[in-house]
């Protein structure tokens, strides 16, 4: 006895001192995680500013570099952050001070930005969408590297860090609703998006490429991101509305809707996805090369069937709900409100499930600086935004190519549907 209780305290040690040596290799409790933000425009700056509230509210964090290729930007988050200025990405990667990388540049850089920084041995907050919509090579080599490295991967969908998503999840593996049948969801917004209804307005005269700004290092034709083209203002100031960076509000919006009930009804890659849409209103015709009406039905293996709608044209809502064969699960009030079918189940009460956590910018990051620390996988992770983006992608096709798109999982790749046998 006195022998093996020797061997088990050996062990116990030896796993001790290698967790502790591994926690002292990644980050110590009080050891400060350096963040490097890439891309210092709107959404730049918002995460520059939750950062430095994060900071001076005791979280141990630190902006230690920022990245742009318009010097008017990189002077502005330079200024508001303290840190070191860089016009290109790459020279980020060798700085010993950097931990992790914050990409928020135009989706078409986001995936080559990503897996050069894991690469480096860098965590990474990418916004979303986790890749550009052209091409699943994107989502599924993030996907691979971040399993192949162990790095900690966050997309940028904030709304994940509601607590609601997690404890529905439970309640519909339990059986709560019953057999999954179909759910729906939408954003639907009027006015301006960006500079997107009046890209004249908002064009800086101050941004001149070749002075100022690298139009081609923006364009990223030198590594095959985008094809290479003259200087247009509403290419830069208003990429969302041009294919070549972006998929419009499928691409903007759609990650925020469908990533959280993929997530609560644990559901993986679709089987096939049919989109439609079109310009509908007056201003954007002409000069919009995607959609401002969009939607997406996406059909998984076993069920359910998911409807998804965008406009930028009408702000009046469409509920978000998960329907099931005993129950229907409506996003509201405290967080979720269960409605049983009645005729199913009988006189049921409803059932009320109030959030835990709300969601926020500042939970996100809390989220993954709080995975940088332990080595876990955040809440909007690799895995969830391949399945979402293998769907967005198929979406975007379908569109484009006027017919449904289904999904090999045996091969992950994406075909025309076969006909269905009736």
């Amino acid at each position: 006895m006195k022998k093996q209780t020797r061997r088990e305290f050996l062990k116990q040690a030896a796993t001790l001192a290698s967790a502790t040596i591994l926690s002292r290799s990644v980050f110590g409790a009080n050891e400060k995680i350096g963040i490097a933000i890439v891309g210092c425009g709107g959404m730049g700056f918002a995460h520059i500013n939750t950062l430095l509230s994060l900071k001076q509210k005791g979280v141990t964090v630190d902006i230690v570099a920022v990245c742009d290729v318009w010097q008017k930007r990189l002077d502005l988050a330079a200024q508001r952050t303290g840190s070191k200025p860089f016009k290109d990405y790459r020279q980020i990667l060798d700085d010993k001070s950097v931990d992790a990388v914050c990409i928020v540049t135009p989706d078409h850089w986001h995936a080559k930005i990503a897996v050069d920084a894991m690469e480096a041995g860098k965590d990474v907050y990418c916004e979303k969408p986790m890749t550009h919509w052209k091409s699943l090579d994107e989502p599924k080599r993030i996907h691979a590297t971040v399993n192949r490295t162990k790095r900690v991967f966050q997309v940028g969908t904030q709304g994940m860090s509601d607590s609601i998503w997690e404890q529905v999840s439970e309640l519909i593996r339990a059986g709560e609703i019953g057999t999954l049948v179909q759910a729906q969801a939408a954003d639907m917004r009027t006015g301006h998006w960006g500079v997107l209804c009046g890209c004249e307005r908002d064009i800086d005269p101050e941004a001149k490429p070749g002075v100022n700004l690298d139009w081609d290092m923006w364009l990223g034709w030198r590594f095959g991101l985008a094809p290479r083209r003259p200087w247009e203002p509403a290419r830069f100031f208003a990429f969302r509305i041009f294919w070549d960076y972006s998929g419009g509000i499928a691409t903007d919006w759609f990650p925020h809707i469908l990533t959280p009930l993929v997530r609560a009804m644990n559901l993986k890659f679709p089987k096939r996805v049919t989109a439609s849409g079109g310009l509908y209103v007056p201003e954007h015709k002409g000069r919009w090369e995607v959609p401002d009406i969009f939607q997406m039905v996406v059909e998984y293996p076993e069920g359910p069937l998911i409807h998804l709608m965008a406009c930028l044209g009408n702000s009046w809502g469409v509920p978000m709900l998960i329907r099931g064969s005993k129950a229907t699960l409506v996003f509201e009030g405290p967080g979720a409100v269960i409605y049983p079918q009645r005729e199913i189940v009988g006189d049921v009460p409803r059932k009320e499930v109030a959030r835990t956590r709300g969601a926020s910018l500042e939970e996100h990051w809390l989220d993954f600086l709080n995975c940088v620390r332990t080595r876990q996988q955040p809440r909007s992770n690799a895995e969830l935004g391949y399945y979402v983006m293998t769907a967005i992608h198929m979406g975007i096709r379908s569109f484009l190519e006027g017919r449904t798109m289904e999904f090999d999982e045996a091969t992950q790749t994406v075909r025309p549907a076969k006909p269905v046998k009736v």
